[in-house]
Protein backbone atom coordinates (compact mmCIF):
# COMPACT_ATOMS: atom_id res chain seq x y z
CA UNK A 1 0.00 0.00 0.00
CA UNK A 2 1.82 3.43 -1.29
CA UNK A 3 0.63 6.21 0.96
CA UNK A 4 1.27 10.26 0.00
CA UNK A 5 0.39 12.75 2.46
CA UNK A 6 0.07 16.14 0.89
CA UNK A 7 -0.39 19.64 3.17
CA UNK A 8 -1.58 22.49 2.10
CA UNK A 9 -1.17 26.08 4.44
CA UNK A 10 0.65 23.85 6.78
CA UNK A 11 4.00 22.03 7.81
CA UNK A 12 3.81 18.33 7.98
CA UNK A 13 5.66 16.64 10.29
CA UNK A 14 7.09 12.91 11.21
CA UNK A 15 4.31 12.54 13.78
CA UNK A 16 1.36 13.97 11.42
CA UNK A 17 2.69 11.29 9.37
CA UNK A 18 2.68 8.45 11.74
CA UNK A 19 -0.49 9.57 12.88
CA UNK A 20 -1.97 9.03 9.71
CA UNK A 21 -0.91 6.05 8.62
CA UNK A 22 -2.07 5.07 12.09
CA UNK A 23 -6.01 6.07 11.51
CA UNK A 24 -5.75 4.51 7.89
CA UNK A 25 -4.33 1.41 9.10
CA UNK A 26 -7.54 1.24 11.21
CA UNK A 27 -9.92 2.07 8.39
CA UNK A 28 -8.58 -0.46 6.14
CA UNK A 29 -8.91 -3.11 8.88
CA UNK A 30 -12.61 -3.42 7.23
CA UNK A 31 -10.81 -5.03 4.42
CA UNK A 32 -9.88 -7.70 6.05
CA UNK A 33 -8.25 -10.33 4.07
CA UNK A 34 -8.23 -8.75 0.65
CA UNK A 35 -5.19 -8.13 -0.60
CA UNK A 36 -4.17 -4.28 0.30
CA UNK A 37 -0.58 -4.16 -2.10
CA UNK A 38 -2.51 -2.44 -5.21
CA UNK A 39 -3.62 0.11 -3.46
CA UNK A 40 -2.64 3.57 -3.51
CA UNK A 41 -3.23 6.54 -1.20
CA UNK A 42 -3.65 9.88 -1.45
CA UNK A 43 -4.08 12.08 1.76
CA UNK A 44 -4.37 15.77 1.55
CA UNK A 45 -4.66 17.67 4.85
CA UNK A 46 -5.34 21.74 4.66
CA UNK A 47 -5.86 24.58 6.85
CA UNK A 48 -8.61 26.51 5.03
CA UNK A 49 -7.88 30.10 4.36
CA UNK A 50 -11.43 31.67 4.97
CA UNK A 51 -10.90 34.28 2.27
CA UNK A 52 -14.15 34.40 1.78
CA UNK A 53 -16.38 34.19 5.20
CA UNK A 54 -20.00 33.98 3.57
CA UNK A 55 -19.62 31.34 1.26
CA UNK A 56 -17.42 29.14 4.10
CA UNK A 57 -19.37 29.78 7.61
CA UNK A 58 -20.61 26.31 7.99
CA UNK A 59 -16.90 24.83 7.00
CA UNK A 60 -14.22 24.20 9.89
CA UNK A 61 -10.77 25.22 9.98
CA UNK A 62 -9.33 21.94 8.93
CA UNK A 63 -9.84 19.53 6.13
CA UNK A 64 -8.60 15.87 5.32
CA UNK A 65 -9.31 14.09 2.41
CA UNK A 66 -8.09 11.17 0.92
CA UNK A 67 -8.35 9.50 -2.08
CA UNK A 68 -7.61 5.89 -2.52
CA UNK A 69 -7.17 3.85 -6.24
CA UNK A 70 -7.97 0.54 -5.97
CA UNK A 71 -8.40 -1.69 -8.80
CA UNK A 72 -10.82 -0.72 -11.07
CA UNK A 73 -12.80 1.64 -8.32
CA UNK A 74 -12.07 5.32 -6.28
CA UNK A 75 -12.75 5.51 -2.76
CA UNK A 76 -13.05 9.14 -1.47
CA UNK A 77 -13.88 10.18 2.05
CA UNK A 78 -13.39 13.80 3.94
CA UNK A 79 -13.97 15.06 7.20
CA UNK A 80 -13.24 18.45 8.70
CA UNK A 81 -13.26 20.10 12.32
CA UNK A 82 -11.70 22.83 14.03
CA UNK A 83 -8.49 20.78 15.22
CA UNK A 84 -6.33 18.93 12.13
CA UNK A 85 -6.44 15.35 14.70
CA UNK A 86 -9.87 15.88 14.69
CA UNK A 87 -10.56 16.22 11.30
CA UNK A 88 -8.52 13.13 10.03
CA UNK A 89 -10.84 11.39 12.88
CA UNK A 90 -13.43 12.11 10.92
CA UNK A 91 -12.32 11.33 7.59
CA UNK A 92 -11.46 7.40 9.16
CA UNK A 93 -14.88 7.18 10.08
CA UNK A 94 -16.00 8.10 6.77
CA UNK A 95 -13.47 5.96 4.75
CA UNK A 96 -13.71 3.05 6.79
CA UNK A 97 -18.02 3.07 5.71
CA UNK A 98 -17.29 3.58 2.11
CA UNK A 99 -14.18 0.59 2.06
CA UNK A 100 -16.88 -1.62 4.15
CA UNK A 101 -19.60 -0.83 1.28
CA UNK A 102 -17.25 -1.46 -1.14
CA UNK A 103 -15.86 -4.50 0.21
CA UNK A 104 -19.26 -6.19 0.78
CA UNK A 105 -20.46 -5.16 -3.16
CA UNK A 106 -17.50 -7.11 -4.00
CA UNK A 107 -18.10 -9.99 -2.06
CA UNK A 108 -21.64 -10.16 -3.06
CA UNK A 109 -20.66 -9.67 -6.62
CA UNK A 110 -18.32 -12.72 -6.71
CA UNK A 111 -20.92 -14.86 -4.83
CA UNK A 112 -23.54 -13.36 -8.06
CA UNK A 113 -21.19 -14.89 -10.29
CA UNK A 114 -20.54 -17.95 -8.46
CA UNK A 115 -24.54 -18.54 -8.04
CA UNK A 116 -25.06 -18.14 -11.97
CA UNK A 117 -22.02 -20.51 -12.68
CA UNK A 118 -24.11 -23.11 -10.45
CA UNK A 119 -27.21 -22.34 -12.40
CA UNK A 120 -25.68 -23.08 -15.79
CA UNK A 121 -23.55 -25.76 -14.87
CA UNK A 122 -26.39 -27.58 -12.93
CA UNK A 123 -28.58 -28.74 -15.54
CA UNK A 124 -25.32 -30.36 -17.15
CA UNK A 125 -24.71 -31.79 -13.88
CA UNK A 126 -27.83 -33.21 -13.12
CA UNK A 127 -27.72 -34.67 -16.81
CA UNK A 128 -24.40 -36.39 -16.42
CA UNK A 129 -24.88 -38.33 -13.12
CA UNK A 130 -27.80 -40.11 -15.21
CA UNK A 131 -25.43 -40.40 -17.96
CA UNK A 132 -23.49 -43.22 -17.41
CA UNK A 133 -26.06 -45.53 -15.66
CA UNK A 134 -26.13 -49.06 -16.86
CA UNK A 135 -28.78 -51.30 -18.49
CA UNK A 136 -29.71 -53.21 -15.30
CA UNK A 137 -30.20 -49.72 -12.99
CA UNK A 138 -32.75 -48.64 -15.97
CA UNK A 139 -34.35 -51.89 -16.08
CA UNK A 140 -35.02 -51.63 -12.06
CA UNK A 141 -36.12 -47.95 -12.40
CA UNK A 142 -39.09 -48.90 -14.53
CA UNK A 143 -39.19 -51.71 -12.37
CA UNK A 144 -40.17 -49.80 -10.00
CA UNK A 145 -42.49 -47.05 -11.73
CA UNK A 146 -44.14 -50.00 -13.16
CA UNK A 147 -45.31 -50.59 -9.26
CA UNK A 148 -47.01 -47.75 -8.51
CA UNK A 149 -48.18 -46.64 -12.24
CA UNK A 150 -50.60 -50.05 -12.62
CA UNK A 151 -49.92 -52.72 -14.64
CA UNK A 152 -48.68 -51.65 -18.38
CA UNK A 153 -49.92 -53.59 -21.12
CA UNK A 154 -47.73 -55.89 -22.74
CA UNK A 155 -48.58 -55.93 -26.17
CA UNK A 156 -49.20 -53.28 -28.63
CA UNK A 157 -52.84 -54.89 -28.96
CA UNK A 158 -53.78 -54.02 -25.38
CA UNK A 159 -52.86 -50.51 -25.84
CA UNK A 160 -55.32 -47.71 -26.12
CA UNK A 161 -54.90 -46.15 -29.87
CA UNK A 162 -53.63 -42.71 -29.95
CA UNK A 163 -56.07 -41.58 -32.70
Amino acid sequence: MLVRVQGTNLELDDALYAFVTEKLGDAFRALGALDRDPVQVDVELEETTRRHPQEREDERRYRAEVNITVPGHLIRAEGSADTLSQSIVEMKHHLTRELREWREQLIDDRRAGGRKVKRELGAEIEAERYEGLTDEYEDRYIEEIGEFAGEEPDTEEDAPSAS
